[in-house]
């Protein structure tokens, strides 16, 4: 008789020890098939090639690695996906000529042959272990990213801005390349023009400086920008090695000069210089390494003590921020006008750096102590220009706005400025994010009224220079930028990756997003009040 060994069905005859004796009436299940293993084998291949396919795999791998954005170009589009910050650059030029859709096509067409990026999409997005790409766009047209649009009259600068904020606004497509192109036929102004574009970009493309510089590449002061950064990438390259004159390192070296070529004493000076660039880099980086622990200490006690009280330059509003309006202009001031102030007020007093300078030499006049940049100028002037317009803005009708106004008549208000730094090295013309930066913060001038003194003034400047001083020499902005570029490789590094608007219908997500990441992130971007950021001066050409 059959019976039940186990929850098998055996019969008396078989042995129930292996699994080769059981038997099955036709009831009951039949057993599995048995694999073939020699045809897996097969399939998988002899060692040597699996060992191929898996380093080919890692190969692969490490080219989508190396191509990846970075993190601080993963950054640009986390925060729109959180927050409606919008992550542009814009650049607009104004021609004395006429420019057609077909001539800005060309120019465009070569310009994408310089920096690729014009013609690739973003790939692989959304990932949180594998950072996204840049791809070529198959469907890639130049014609499609251009527009001719018209101004109403007069046609002038009030009518452009408008165009600008409404051009800025618009919402981006990751799916396609990630700038567009505006023509404006009809514009006209005080200096000749007859024609304006706008070009914008989104951050994940470049830094401004970057993107700046692949719209330079089309226009004619291209030539004048490659001699300006090829050059100052020879002379950093010539630095290092002792290779510049021994004036170019300073002015005390001057009588260096006949002996640094040509003589037999020349050897034993580039050896000296090259020596003495390397010291003075050690001694500025040990330095930087204690002005950062200060300025970095600094700048984390100013931001709690400031960002939940910041007012901004702009009147409260009584509903949701209008997303169609994001660009306004001030009057513009004559940079000769900034050199003045830097020439009057470096040195230890006002005046001392042109003292006993000829007039038509003191372009280039720099005080050996307390040299005020034009930086340094123009940062006060945004201090209390910004203080000042805070200052008289109206009344806050909101409860939160009374609050803010009520405690900053009380307690010491700076006006926090975002400064960007560039760590672009000399040179490089890729299209990238290579810009970090922080907070500095300002403190308007006391007493700025018609009569204010040269000395209060200089006081003043100088204050904001001192500031300013601890923030350029802060090694770590930097150290956050390559920190936060790791986060490119894996984007499950950086925090906002985490709750993607993708995944909103889950509950979870969603209080998140709201209560959480989006105040957080919004206290950031609003706690400063302005950034200041230069840029090159080409309207000449």
């Amino acid at each position: 008789m059959p019976h039940k060994v186990n929850g098998h069905l055996h019969v008396q005859d078989g042995s129930p020890e292996t699994p080769a004796s059981y038997y099955y009436d036709e009831g009951d299940v039949r057993p599995p098939v048995p694999e073939d293993i020699e045809e897996k084998l097969r399939n998988v291949g002899t060692v040597g090639q699996t060992t191929a396919r898996v380093v080919d795999r890692l190969a692969h791998e490490a080219v989508e690695r190396k191509q990846m954005i970075g993190g601080v170009d993963h950054m640009w589009i986390m925060l729109s996906d959180i927050t409606d910050f919008n992550p542009a650059c814009t650049s607009i030029f104004t021609t004395r000529d006429h420019v057609t859709e077909d001539m800005l096509a060309g120019q465009l067409t070569r310009q994408s042959e310089k920096f690729p990026r014009y013609r690739q999409k973003l790939a692989s997005t959304g990932r949180l272990l594998h950072g996204a790409t840049f791809v070529d766009d198959p469907d890639f047209d130049v014609l499609n990213h251009i527009q001719v649009r018209r101004l109403p009259e007069p046609a002038g600068k009030k009518e452009l801005d408008a165009l600008v904020g409404e051009v800025i606004a618009q919402p981006w497509v990751l799916t396609r390349p990630l700038w567009d192109m505006v023509i404006i036929e009809n514009y006209h102004d005080d200096d000749g023009a007859v024609c304006a574009i706008i070009a914008r970009g989104h951050h994940t493309l470049a830094d401004g400086q970057g993107f700046v510089i692949s719209q330079l590449y089309m226009t004619s002061y291209y030539d004048d920008l490659r001699e300006m950064m090829d050059g100052a990438a020879n002379k950093l390259h010539k630095a290092k090695r002792g290779l510049l004159l021994p004036s170019e390192y300073g002015r005390s070296l001057k009588a260096l000069d006949p002996y640094a070529s040509g003589h037999p004493a020349a050897p034993f000076i580039r050896f000296f210089l090259g020596i003495l660039f390397w010291f003075t880099f050690i001694l500025s980086t040990i330095k930087s390494v204690f002005l950062s622990t200060y300025q970095a200490l600094r700048m984390i006690a100013f931001f709690f003590f400031t960002f939940w009280r910041i007012e901004m330059v702009i009147d409260e509003q009584p509903a949701t921020r209008s997303v169609d309006r994001e660009f306004s202009s001030s009057r513009v001031f004559s940079l000769q006008d900034v050199k003045l102030c830097q020439q009057a007020f470096s040195g230890p007093r006002p005046g001392f750096a042109v003292a006993g300078v000829p007039k038509d030499k003191r372009k280039n006049v720099r005080s050996k102590v307390g040299h005020v940049t034009l930086n340094d100028v123009v940062c006060s002037i945004m201090a209390d220009v910004l203080g000042q317009e805070i200052a008289t803005k109206p009344e806050p009708r909101t409860a939160l706005g009374k609050l803010r106004r009520s405690v900053n008549e009380v307690l010491p208000s700076p006006v926090p400025l975002f400064i960007p730094i560039s760590i672009r090295a000399p040179g490089d013309w890729s299209m990238r994010n290579l810009s970090t930066g922080a907070n500095v913060y300002l403190h308007p001038s006391k007493t700025l009224t018609p009569d204010i003194s040269i000395r209060e003034i200089h006081e003043h400047i100088h204050k904001c220079r001192y500031e300013l001083s601890l923030f350029k020499h802060s090694m770590w902005p930097r150290f956050c930028f390559h920190l936060l570029q790791l986060s490119g490789q894996a984007p499950i590094l950086f925090p906002l990756s985490w709750f993607p608007k993708s995944q909103e219908h889950r509950l979870s997500v969603r209080l998140m997003r709201r209560w959480v990441l989006k105040p957080i992130a919004d206290a950031c971007l609003q706690s400063c009040t302005s950034s200041s950021f230069s840029t090159p001066d080409c309207r000449t050409k």
